[in-house]
């Protein structure tokens, strides 16, 4: 009797899991990984380039931000577009149902973002915490002044949050910065702070003076601001160089503030 039970048993359960093979979709294929080799045609085309000229690659960072058990290539390139100034393919790449590369829309933000880059202005790319995070620098001596977090949410990836760094306060009023050295000093914490200095030195030589000497030394200071400006130009390693020619003036008008010696008769 208990045989016959099983058996009756295991009649009522052969159609359910006949249906169940005919309706459950199969897992996931596992495509095949993308590589530079597949890449460089795939770039080449999109940028009109010709096929000798071979993309440039950063390292290619694999995430499988479907979650289908395939990995998409993060990819920083720079094609035969971009000359001499950096990467200008910043993608997600990954494979349709025909397993032809296609790439994974990532949103424009408003131009107000970028506000805190200077001079020449480059990003990377990179996975943290199943977001795909895009870093930007526009000189190697200054912190990440901007960075933007993207999440996929199933058709395209979507901002998750924007971070960049304000303006700090300066000897001026940044709000009327004139010209783009005085803007990226407003957006530089190191250099502002080095713009503050400055301006509390000169104010406190400038009240040590004669009058005859404090408007030549006024027109010593505007002179001196104009070289900045022709000397530091907001390109690459313009940190660098502003910071030097401000510790140099510092340096300067602090040793003009120092007692000098008597002259013996």
């Amino acid at each position: 009797m208990k045989m016959i039970c099983r058996h009756a048993k295991l009649a009522l359960l052969l159609p359910a899991l006949v249906g169940l093979t005919w309706t459950t979709p199969l897992l996931a294929q596992k495509a095949k990984p993308i590589t530079e080799d597949e890449l460089g045609p795939w770039i080449n085309q999109q940028r009109d380039c010709q096929p000798e000229d071979k993309p440039s690659f950063w390292p290619l960072k694999y995430y499988d931000f479907k979650g289908d058990g395939n990995e998409e290539a993060i990819v920083v390139a720079a094609s035969c577009a971009t000359g001499t100034a950096g990467p200008d393919v910043h993608a997600v790449i990954g494979r349709n149902a025909a397993g032809e590369l296609v790439e994974l829309k990532i949103p424009e933000v408003d131009n107000s973002a970028y506000d805190s880059l200077f001079g020449n202005r480059n990003s990377d790319l990179s996975v943290k915490d199943g977001l795909l995070v895009e870093t930007f620098r526009d000189d190697v001596q200054r912190d990440p002044p901007l960075i933007i977090r993207y999440k996929w949410n199933g058709k395209e990836f979507a901002v998750v949050s924007i971070e960049k760094t304000g303006v700090f306060k300066t000897s001026y009023d940044c709000a009327k910065a004139a010209s783009e050295v005085e803007q990226a000093i407003c957006h530089t914490e190191e250099l502002a702070g080095l713009d503050e200095t400055l301006g509390r030195t000169y104010k406190s030589l400038l009240t040590q003076l004669p009058a005859a000497e404090q408007a030549s030394l006024r027109v010593e200071q505007r002179a001196w601001l104009a070289a900045r400006d022709k000397e530091c130009l907001i390109y690459k390693s313009w940190v660098g160089c502003l910071r030097e020619v401000y510790e140099k003036r510092i340096e300067e008008l602090k040793k003009r503030q120092e007692p000098q010696p008597t002259q013996r008769e």
